[in-house]
Parts: structure tokens; C-alpha cells; sequence
């Protein structure tokens, strides 16, 4: 490593630990997501999410808690913006930065839905965003006497911030790879959609801070949604082969749900045979306790 090198550690460190936190945080609120929408049956232990969730979800706190790496990239950020004013241009993942008076000024073009397909434009409102948000905690934190006092009183907004940098660090390589050429017939075209959608979903997600930090007007946020439910509709189709070209196999997953054959109920059927209650036709227990019950006569409530 050269001398020189040293000056873009922080960058590395700060993208690490911001990049950690919202993958994981993502991670674990899409298992759960996973979840509900299998009704009560994800609440089975053989659906394998139970168990994939309580393994998963202290990933939000090996190697230091969400929040407080989110922190770390905000301090990163603060750093960054205060070195501007002396002529101290940012490297890596916070280059954009060094165009923030253009960032604190641009306009979103976005005049029809199909306009946000555009990855120039999705890029700039992200950056736009993402530049806002930590000017205006820098000057927050500006106005309080020492820098840990602003720390303290501001610090939602501060991981708020450096979430926005993190997901614009995703969504910008996201998009870097899509210039590459990509082999395999209509690969490029389904990546092009999944790029798309991700990005539009975090808009969607967190479209107030764009409306308010005035990188988008509502109108135009209405269109990303707009266009968003059509994207939606072009995945659809290829949603399960997109799943299966991950390759894991029914003995890797472990889930009745997630067979790759999808016959769940049939799956579930024999799972539920390999319940001890059903080792016998009559479980035990069920004359000693529950039949006297079902022979009693209730009275009937008067209200």
C-alpha cells in the first residue's frame, strides 16, 4: 500500500460498514415479508423461515449494531462535506460530492412515467438526494456549540443520510455493471428491469425525502410509481425462473414452500405426518382430557 493510500480508508471503511447495515437490515425485513405473505403457513417449522430468520437476524448486530455503523457513515459524510470548503475533493463512493453545488441545484426532467427508465436520471435524483440530506445535517450540526452535542440531538437524521448514500452506492453500481457487456440472451434486458424496479422501489419507499429535499416534485413521484407498477408486471413472468437461477436446491432450503416442483400441499400433507400427534389415530391424551370436555353440557350465555 502506498503512502497515499491511506486517504481513502475512511471511504473503504464507511462503505463497509454502511453497506453491512442496509444489506442486512434488508435482508431480514425481506424474510420476514417472505413470511406473512405465506399466511399461517409460515409460521410452520417446515416452511424453514422461523429457523432462517432466527439465524439470519443477528446479522444486524455481528460486527457492531446497524444503527451505530450507520452513524459511523454519517460522521464520514460530515468529514467529507467540512473538507470541501478546502478544496479537498471526495474519492470512491462519496466522489459525488464534489459536485454538490450542482447536486444542491438540479432539477429532475422527468416528464412522462417511461422517463424514469432512464439511468442518468434515476442516478442524478439519488445523488441528489443523498447530497441534500448531508448538507442539511451539516448544517445542523453547524449550529450546536460542539460536534457530540449535534451528534446526539440530530442523529436520526444523520442515519437517514447515510442510509440515503448507501442505497445510492447500490443503486450507482448497480448500474455501472449494466454498461458491461453481459453474455447470456435476455440477461441484460432482465437485470435492466430488476436495476430498475430496485431503484424505483427505494423511491417509492422513501419518497418523502426526495419531495422534500426538492430533488422530485410529487407529480413526478407519482410517475415513478406509475412506471414502477409496469415494471412489476414485465418481472412477473420471469419471477420463478429469476428465483431458480440462484440454484438452490429443496435439501439446501429446506422448505415445503419453496419445492421446486411447487406441489406444496401434497408437501405439507407429508410433513404433517411426521408430527408425533399423529403417530396414532387417537393421540394421547385425547380420553383423559378432551373427550370428558366435548361430553359436558354448556349453558348457554344470556347475553
Amino acid at each position: 500500500m502506498q503512502a497515499n493510500d491511506f486517504s481513502t480508508l475512511p471511504e473503504v471503511h464507511a462503505c463497509a460498514a454502511g453497506l453491512k447495515s442496509i444489506t442486512t437490515s434488508a435482508t431480514a425485513d425481506a424474510i420476514e415479508e417472505c413470511r406473512k405473505l405465506c399466511g399461517g403457513h409460515g409460521y410452520l417449522s417446515c416452511s424453514g423461515l422461523p429457523e432462517l430468520f432466527a439465524v439470519y437476524i443477528p446479522n444486524c448486530t455481528y460486527e457492531g449494531d446497524n444503527i451505530v455503523m450507520l452513524l459511523q457513515v454519517a460522521r464520514f459524510l460530515m468529514k467529507t462535506i467540512s473538507r470541501l470548503v478546502s478544496g479537498k475533493m471526495p474519492v470512491g463512493t462519496a466522489a459525488y460530492l464534489g459536485r454538490v453545488e450542482h447536486l444542491m441545484q438540479c432539477h429532475c426532467e422527468v416528464q412522462r412515467a417511461e422517463d424514469w427508465l432512464k439511468h442518468s436520471i434515476i442516478l442524478e435524483a439519488f445523488e441528489a438526494r443523498s447530497a441534500r440530506m448531508s448538507v442539511a445535517c451539516a448544517e445542523s450540526l453547524s449550529r450546536f456549540s460542539t460536534p457530540e452535542e449535534g451528534f446526539g440531538e440530530i442523529s436520526a437524521d444523520l442515519v437517514e443520510a447515510a442510509v440515503a448514500h448507501c442505497q445510492l452506492i447500490i443503486v450507482s453500481k448497480f448500474i455501472e455493471k449494466l454498461q458491461q457487456d453481459i453474455p447470456g440472451k435476455g440477461v441484460k434486458t432482465q437485470l435492466e428491469n430488476l436495476c430498475n424496479v430496485y431503484a424505483l422501489s427505494l423511491l417509492h419507499k422513501h419518497l418523502g425525502d426526495f419531495v422534500s429535499t426538492g430533488c422530485i416534485t410529487p407529480k413526478q413521484g407519482a410517475l415513478a410509481n406509475e412506471q414502477l407498477r409496469s415494471l412489476y408486471s414485465q418481472v412477473r413472468p420471469n419471477a420463478i425462473a429469476l428465483v431458480d437461477a440462484f440454484n438452490h436446491t429443496d435439501h439446501y432450503l429446506g422448505s415445503v414452500l419453496g419445492c421446486y416442483d411447487g406441489n406444496v400441499y401434497q408437501k405439507l400433507y407429508e410433513e404433517a405426518w411426521k408430527s408425533p400427534l399423529n403417530d396414532t389415530v387417537v393421540p394421547d391424551g385425547y380420553d383423559e382430557y378432551i373427550r370428558p370436555l366435548l361430553k359436558q353440557h354448556f349453558r348457554t350465555a344470556r347475553l
